[in-house]
């Protein structure tokens, strides 16, 4: 094909042209030509781009033209219209985005639930536990006789089972447990705490088991429901699903069960929803002790969880752990007094003779509780004297005898001598033996429904065997010296007249009946003229 050579003249730029400047071509759309040097080019004024002449614009020029009179002389498809129309290219563009955010979500719900599961993994993981931290390693701890078996249920040796551990307030339930896991580091155990808000107890089995219920799910797009619209309880459930598949995993990678410790809880409300949620983690203990993946281990003070318990045990074992004995005591009051002295006034300090410490533990006893503060103070023997007496004032603030009470207080009045039968009973009982059976302490106290509030009070502990004794030897005190008081016997006495008064008062009804009578108007004055009942009820007939 022929090229057009096009001339131009070079000239300064102030001179005219001397000839006039042809058409612009039109703009190359394809080339598959080479570049070439030397290709002349039309001039143009300054500030406009300079076209390059190709030698095959003419015939790329030619074949569009004959292209496009080849497609006007028929008709577009409904396919090629619709596929280029406007409407098509949104509706692309939206189902493309709508697939890459659904993509993109099914990827992060992936990795979400991944991310929960490795994270409590991690706080079952040897390490930080913020249980251990707050439980002081400084601290002195005595070495009880249950603390190898509490050992070995923490390592996870004991699979198959799940254990309540039953015992009064200060015996050192959470100090053998926690002792145990600061032996291995946590590995392998966690401990949470119970309180009587049910939330409560949501956020600290979280807390334990870092476990946040999707709360940080940042998947709203897919308009998750809100994981706290339904209550603790589903909360509570969601979280044993997720520690189910960590305890598999955990049993499969090292070939023992995880522990799962929950301490304190006689303070979960006792109610039918404090009653579901127990049952719910004991359903769970009975159905991971089957399948040896997770041992649970609950603690209590109050002997109505182990009731409410029972019925449905069939795994479970208990634990009772009860006071020091004289000898055990003696030795722990000693060591810890000899740490209290020496960090306070040097160590030269010297400890009371066995003589003294015996007298301090005839008067507080082997509870962990009372030994440490006793052993705490300058003068034990007047702290241990102060701890019973203050121990007395509170017994008779809570169970008091009133015997010219009012009978807005029989309720409270009955449930208060009954109480005392009990505890009289039991402090005049020998030494060894001063305990009764639930069944005994149920014919003294004359009512079945007065137990229970005692031992919410700690006035009375009741062991797995269901034998009844008073809380520790602090209470035993208070309660000699109540009733040994001048008067004690005829004030329960009294204080039980008066109440079987008051029901009997309740129990009768008291009918008043007046006799009629007329006034017969005379002369000589008046006369009253009392009818009987019997004329009243059968009056006269009258003359007909």
């Amino acid at each position: 094909m022929p090229v057009r050579r096009l001339q131009h003249v070079l000239r300064p730029r102030h001179v005219q042209p001397l000839i006039p400047v042809p058409r612009r071509l039109p703009v190359r759309l394809l080339s598959s030509t080479t570049l070439r040097a030397n290709v002349p080019t039309w001039p143009q004024p300054l500030g406009q781009p300079q076209t390059p002449v190709n030698p095959s614009d003419d015939a790329i020029q030619q074949v569009m033209s004959e292209k496009n009179k080849s497609t006007e002389g028929r008709s577009k498809s409904f396919l090629e219209t619709w596929s280029s129309s406007p409407s098509f290219q949104a509706a692309l563009t939206t189902v493309v985005g709508l697939m890459m955010v659904f993509v993109g979500g099914v990827g992060y719900l992936s990795w979400y639930k991944s991310h929960v599961l490795h994270r409590m993994e991690r706080a079952f993981a040897p390490g930080f536990d913020p249980a251990l931290e707050m439980h002081s390693e400084e601290s002195l701890h005595i070495e009880r006789d249950e603390q190898p078996l509490i050992d070995s249920i923490v390592r996870g040796e004991h699979a198959g089972s799940y254990y309540l551990m039953i015992g009064p307030n200060g015996t050192g339930k959470g100090t053998l447990i926690l002792n145990a896991m600061r032996k291995i580091q946590a590995d392998g155990a966690a401990i949470l705490e119970g309180h009587p808000d049910l939330e409560v107890v949501r956020l600290r089995l979280g807390k334990s088991l870092d476990f946040d219920y999707f709360e940080d799910w940042q998947g709203s797009l897919f308009s998750r429901a809100d994981p706290r619209s339904a209550g603790p309880a589903l909360d509570i459930e969601r979280a044993l699903n997720k520690l189910e598949k960590v305890a598999l995993r955990y049993k499969a990678k090292k070939g023992r069960p995880i522990v799962l410790v929950f301490n304190e809880i006689h303070l979960i409300p006792n109610s039918p929803e404090g009653h579901a949620l127990l049952h719910q983690l004991q359903q769970r203990a009975e159905a991971w002790a089957e399948g040896g993946i997770c041992t649970m281990v609950f603690s209590t003070d109050d002997f109505w969880c182990l009731d409410m318990m029972k019925k449905n045990a069939s795994r479970m074992q208990v634990l009772s752990v009860y006071d020091l004995p004289p000898h055990e005591a003696i030795s722990a009051l000693r060591r810890i007094r000899t740490s209290t002295l020496r960090h306070r006034y040097g160590p030269d300090a010297k400890v009371e003779n066995d003589a003294i410490l015996r007298q301090v533990y005839d008067l507080v006893g082997g509870r962990m509780s009372h030994l440490t503060r006793v052993s705490r103070a300058g003068d034990m023997l007047k702290r241990a004297e102060q701890m019973v007496e203050d121990e007395m004032h509170w017994l008779q603030s809570k169970i008091g005898l009133i015997p010219d009470h009012d009978d807005d207080v029989m309720d409270e009045q009955k449930w208060a001598s009954c109480s005392w039968l009990l505890l009289r009973h039991l402090a005049k009982l020998p030494e060894d033996e001063q305990y009764v059976s639930y069944g005994e302490a149920r014919r003294i106290m004359t009512r079945t429904d007065f137990i229970e509030p005692l031992d919410a009070y700690q006035v009375i502990a009741i062991d797995r065997r269901h034998r009844i004794r008073l809380d520790s030897t602090l209470m035993l005190r208070a309660v000699e010296r109540a009733i040994a008081e001048e008067g004690f016997d005829d004030l329960l006495d009294q204080t039980r007249a008066r109440v079987d008064e008051i029901e009997g008062l309740h129990r009768q009804n008291e009918l008043t009946i007046k006799e009629p009578f007329k006034i017969v108007v005379d002369k000589g004055g008046r006369q009253f003229d009392v009818i009987g009942l019997g004329d009243s009820f059968n009056p006269p007939d009258e003359p007909s």
